[in-house]
């Protein structure tokens, strides 16, 4: 397919990057000091703690006192005393470019403290955020135009951004999932570029971002069973021969992952630690359905366009059915591992988070129902479109919600839910409809 016929994908992706430039720009989220807090004070840490207080096991006056004020971040403490961060440093490597480029300007400027924390930090996570996302997209789009037409690979970018929560993610919270989502989408492209022609360097490469997405979240290693798949159809009796690419991939890998065995070893003796303590999976009762469908957090329920993804995989079976295969393996283990997780829900959050790292697999099944529907006679493909468009519309409109705390962050129930469709604005009675799940019993698997 030739690059001039890939004009409509080409101005769709555009047309985001303005969109999401253009709602960063209004919103100002990094106006809002709890930017860094929760989970993304602790993916964070470790760049402040060791570049600017020099002080990665928070022992020193100085440092404690900046962090004190600020909310959940903790070191965790085993039981002999030791104590590290909970979370891994990967998603640390990828909030480096706009962690040192704040510094430098926060250094030179009058106006705000070089600490960590202040604006220029904040308005650094954020953009760094929101360019990751699009990058996703960017290498999505590639990989798509391989195999699809693109009207299909367009609308594909559409239902991927605006359709699911990603959109939320690539805006507001500067968490793992779009930074995984565009090292997802990487690594699938670069794996088709190997097949085109080997060479050592998409080997490292390939290696080295595969290291990163699994030390950022260690189960999104599942992803990599879509082109391990594919490589043991296409070059599984010539594995031999690939044998100096495959030992430079799996170097490249322990190198990425190295700095953190490095630093467990150094904060608590061990080079491997268990840092979610008393946290785990429930692997022979997971709570697939309540993942996909509940109306806490179902990742169909606020992301309803992923209905035409189903739907796409019995055309991508037409099609290719090793992609179909590939793609619907990894993606039901990933939704077993993903929901066996004592708190299915993930806690505070908008719609199945962990998934938005899964969904480069699902452009597959995307782009085969679109690329079906634009083919269909108009009676068929104009209303189809338009109910994926609105379906689409539904989500942004979820996202609108959520960022107004109307979509509770953990405790939406299906009552609240239907009394809250479609409406901007706070019900009569809000609370007496909430459903707080009990953390409690999650963790000992009694939660109902």
């Amino acid at each position: 397919m030739k690059k001039s016929s890939h004009k409509w994908s080409l101005r769709v992706f555009w047309l985001l990057v303005a969109l999401l430039l253009a709602l960063s720009a209004h919103f100002r989220f990094w106006n809002d000091e709890r930017i860094i807090s929760w989970d993304i004070s602790l993916y964070y840490s470790y760049l402040p703690l060791t570049f600017i207080y020099q002080d990665p096991g928070l022992e020193k006056d100085e440092s404690v006192k900046a962090w004190e004020g600020l909310k959940h971040f903790a070191l965790h403490e085993d039981d002999e005393g030791r104590k590290f961060v909970k979370m891994t440093c990967g998603l640390a490597y990828l909030y480096s470019p706009s962690f040192f480029l704040a510094h430098l300007y926060s250094l030179a400027s009058p106006h705000y403290e070089a600490n960590g924390f202040s604006l220029p930090y904040r308005i650094g996570l954020l953009l760094s955020t929101s360019l990751f996302a699009l990058a996703g997209l960017w290498f999505l789009r590639k990989l798509l135009l391989r195999f699809f037409k693109d009207g299909a690979v367009a609308i594909t970018l559409i239902a991927t951004f605006l359709g699911t929560n990603l959109l939320y993610y690539s805006l507001k919270e500067p968490m793992a999932h779009a930074y995984n989502f565009f090292l997802a989408s990487l690594i699938l492209y670069l794996t088709f570029r190997y097949f085109d022609k080997k060479s050592l360097l998409k080997a490292f490469l390939i290696g080295a971002f595969s290291g990163l997405l699994t030390l950022i979240r260690p189960t999104d290693a599942i992803i990599l069973l879509f082109p391990i798949i594919l490589f043991i159809k296409y070059e599984g009796s010539r594995w031999t021969a690939h044998l100096p690419n495959l030992l430079i991939a799996i170097l490249a890998g322990l190198l990425v992952i190295s700095p953190q065995l490095f630093y467990w070893h150094y904060m608590a003796g061990k080079w491997l630690v268990y840092t979610y303590t008393d946290e785990g999976f429930f692997f022979s009762d997971p709570e697939i359905w309540k993942g996909l469908f509940s109306y806490r957090k179902g990742w169909v329920i606020y992301s309803p366009v992923l209905v035409f993804a189903g739907i796409g995989f019995g055309f991508l079976w037409f099609k290719n059915r090793l992609f179909a295969i590939a793609s619907a393996v990894t993606l039901f283990i990933a939704l077993w591992v993903t929901f066996s997780w004592w708190s299915w829900w993930y806690g505070g959050g908008f719609g199945a988070r962990p998934m938005i790292d899964f969904l480069p697999l699902l452009g597959f099944a995307f782009a085969a129902v679109f690329e079906k529907l634009l083919k269909a006679p108009p009676l068929v493909k104009f209303p189809v479109l338009t109910v994926a468009f609105a379906l689409c519309f539904l989500s942004v409109f979820y996202t609108k919600q959520y960022k107004s705390s109307i979509i509770h962050y953990d405790s939406m129930s299906k009552e609240l839910f239907w009394k809250q469709f479609l409406i901007d604005h706070f019900v009569d009675n809000y609370d007496q409809y909430l459903d707080p799940p009990d953390y409690d019993a999650a963790k000992l698997n009694e939660d109902d």
